[in-house]
């Protein structure tokens, strides 16, 4: 079974954006117990320790030759300031080979770009912080008129978002990973979304 979600992370990664999934997948059988179990593993290129934007430190759990691919249900790419490093090709090209396998990969704010630089976003519907971020800063982005104005985009196995759109990029990934019923889903993402306390309690409800 596919069961295993990789998150990439990376020296000055924006540790909150990746907060709304992280949680969510796993917490997902207290919500509901048919949800399929999925564990989270962090990876980077050594097991040395990252320090986050957040300035948090975290040992990874294992180095990219470590990856399960058997096991591998999705790669999550969070952003940061170091997607430019070299040192990242070797995700990013391993992201490229998962996509075209139909493996989910998940991008969201600098990871964006990131894929933008491999011409990953050129035949795709795609969205990111901006047109003018990728346009400005990626000489090998041609894709605009697959652009999309909004917070998170889904077109097949590909999951980006912008820097404020780390909420509806956790639903559209939960969605895409059958991590939740789709009731369930709705009323979680809503509740997080507005505040709006009928939400929780339709969540709590459709747990029973």
């Amino acid at each position: 079974m596919k069961s295993i979600v990789y998150v990439y992370i990376l020296d000055t990664m924006a540790d909150w954006e990746l907060g709304y999934i992280t949680a969510a997948i796993n917490t997902a059988a207290s919500y509901n117990q048919t949800t399929p179990v999925y564990s989270i593993q962090t990876v980077s290129l050594t097991k040395e320790p990252i320090l986050t934007l957040g300035d948090l430190t975290i040992i990874p759990d294992c180095s990219i030759d470590e990856i399960n691919e058997r096991a591998l249900a999705a790669l999550l790419l969070p952003g940061a300031n170091t997607w430019n490093e070299a040192k990242h090709q070797t995700i990013l090209h391993k992201a490229e080979d998962y996509l075209n396998a139909g493996i989910l990969v998940a991008a969201i704010c600098g990871a964006t770009l990131a894929l933008a630089d491999l011409d990953l976003l050129n035949t795709r519907l795609h969205t990111s912080n901006s047109k003018e971020f990728l346009t400005t800063f990626s000489s090998h982005y041609t894709g605009g008129t697959f652009y999309q104005n909004t917070l998170a985009v889904t077109d097949s196995h590909l999951i980006t978002a912008s820097s404020a759109g780390s909420l509806l990029w956790a639903k559209q990934i939960m969605d895409y990973l059958d991590v939740l019923p789709k009731p369930m889903l709705e009323a979680w993402y809503n509740y997080h979304a507005t505040g709006d306390p009928k939400y929780y309690t339709e969540l709590m409800t459709s747990t029973q």
